[in-house]
């Protein structure tokens, strides 16, 4: 499979890679995030020795680890002696200070190794404070899903705490980079298959770009034998305890439970115990911890969502139905209850790729980056779906419609009258208004966006097409 996005964690590992001196890289992110496929596409072309660790013992590991050794720099009877880990890490900084300046080593799934080896962190700490990296710039780099247990890797009280050179979190691929997967689907199919399956390289790269989004789905998400029908619990099983309560804090979030009380009060739990599970979800990058934008500093209510698409779509429309999945009714699933339903969980959908959009497009729009983004909830008769602030202090406010009719001028008015309701932005001038359409706009907004630089109109081309680059003017 091709190497599809990711230009900018390319451009900051390569720039890293490049520095005259030795590297010590951590990189870490949820299972099936394309960590592995990132790290040795920014390697690709120079010295590599790649190793995945597995659950074994460190004993195995370490074997293993030689063999990955051997077979990139060949065989030695020196390394075949070597028994210990710090012994094998001074080997690869020997080979890399011998001709293979440079040398990069990816130990991917590093905490499989610490399990079983829990003094390995020293065990690095003192071989990288003795300086044997320096003498062939050796670029090492240690990688894993545990995410909790990579962050305490570099924790203050921990041996690697100010060693690391470089630390990379990778998050889900941006609607723009997904869409990529699917070069021949409209802007419209594109974006609703990022709702479903979002910007998971593993998922998008099960899907078949040459079939319908319908066909992907129930192939893969309908059917028994479907690659993805149970993947949702399956990534909980692997990165929790008490997998069956998270999965319930999902569902209940899924059906629209936005709040601790609610999400309490669907469980049958009480509200004080569930920050916990929340906090390890958001961990996971699983939901988002939201507060409105002109809530106060010591506001205590937040609202919950799920940040990742094919969890909601699976407790949406798979779960309540695997009993018709597993006996073979997929299709008409499909057919009888997804496809009517679609637009309504599109909806939601839509709404954070608009705010993702914002967040990583606004000065496309704005000639300035966003400096923070978010929602305004919590009144009583409004919300305002996106609104943030530039970096050259502009505020801005978004109105999202994923409707089967153009947005016309009553939609603007709204928004407009919505954002001197909130405090977010009270008494500032210069404020700029995104209208976000499925469906397009009304002629008189079209005509009045022309004359008012502060009404921008963002279609699903804009949203999910990455600009064309600019061309420069013929020269004389």
């Amino acid at each position: 499979m091709r190497f599809v996005g990711r230009e900018r964690e390319l451009e900051l590992i390569r720039k890293e890679l490049a520095l005259p001196r030795p590297s010590l890289i951590v990189a870490y992110g949820r299972r099936r995030i394309g960590k592995s496929r990132l790290l040795r596409e920014a390697v690709d072309g120079t010295n590599e020795i790649y190793f995945q660790a597995t659950r074994v013992s460190s004993t195995l590991n370490l074997e293993a680890f030689k063999g990955e050794t051997a077979r990139v720099l060949g065989s030695d009877p020196l390394l075949q002696a070597i028994e210990s880990w710090e012994g094998v890490l001074h080997y690869v900084a020997g080979a890399a200070g011998s001709g293979r300046r440079g040398l990069a080593v990816i130990i991917d799934e590093f905490p499989y190794i610490v399990d079983q080896e829990q003094a390995l962190p020293s065990i690095l700490q003192k071989f990288w404070d003795g300086g044997a990296a320096r003498k062939g710039n050796l670029k090492l780099v240690i990688c894993g899903s545990a995410i909790a247990q990579m962050e305490e890797l570099l924790a203050e009280r921990n041996p690697l705490y100010g060693r690391k050179t470089m630390t990379l979190e990778v998050k889900q691929l941006p609607l723009r980079d997904a869409a990529l997967f699917f070069p021949d689907y409209d802007s419209r199919q594109a974006i609703e298959a990022y709702g479903i399956f979002g910007g998971i390289p593993h998922y998008l790269q099960l899907c078949d770009p040459e079939k319908s989004l319908r066909q992907n789905v129930v192939d893969l998400l309908l059917t028994e034998t479907g690659a993805l029908l149970d993947e949702p619990m399956t990534l909980l099983k692997n990165e929790l305890r008490d997998p069956g309560m998270y999965s319930s804090i999902a569902a209940a979030i899924a059906d629209g439970c936005t709040t601790s009380s609610e999400i309490a009060g669907r469980l049958r739990v009480d509200a004080g115990s569930l920050p916990p599970y929340i906090q390890k979800l958001s961990r996971l990058d699983l939901v988002n911890v939201n507060k409105s934008l002109d809530a106060s500093e010591k506001a205590r209510n937040r609202r919950y969502t799920l940040n990742d698409p094919l969890m909601a779509f699976w407790h949406h429309f798979v779960r309540p139905n695997l009993s018709a999945i597993n006996s073979g009714f997929g299709e008409r699933l499909y057919q009888d209850v997804i496809e009517s339903r679609l637009p309504e969980f599109m909806g939601g959908a839509f709404e954070r790729m608009c705010v993702d959009h914002a967040r990583a497009n606004a000065q496309e729009s704005l000639g300035s980056p966003a400096m923070e983004v978010g929602s305004v909830w919590g009144h009583a008769d409004f919300d305002i779906d996106v609104a943030g602030r530039t970096l050259n202090g502009s505020f801005f406010y978004g109105e999202c419609k994923w409707r089967s009719v153009a947005m016309d001028l009553a939609m603007l008015e709204t928004l407009r009258n919505r954002s001197e309701q909130t405090t977010y932005g009270a008494g500032k001038k210069g404020k700029h208004y995104l209208l976000f359409s499925r469906n397009g706009f009304r002629a008189e907004v079209e005509e009045l966006a022309k004359s008012d630089g502060s009404i921008h109109l963002l279609r699903l081309d804009d949203l999910a097409r990455h600009p064309l680059p600019k061309t420069a003017p013929n020269s004389i």
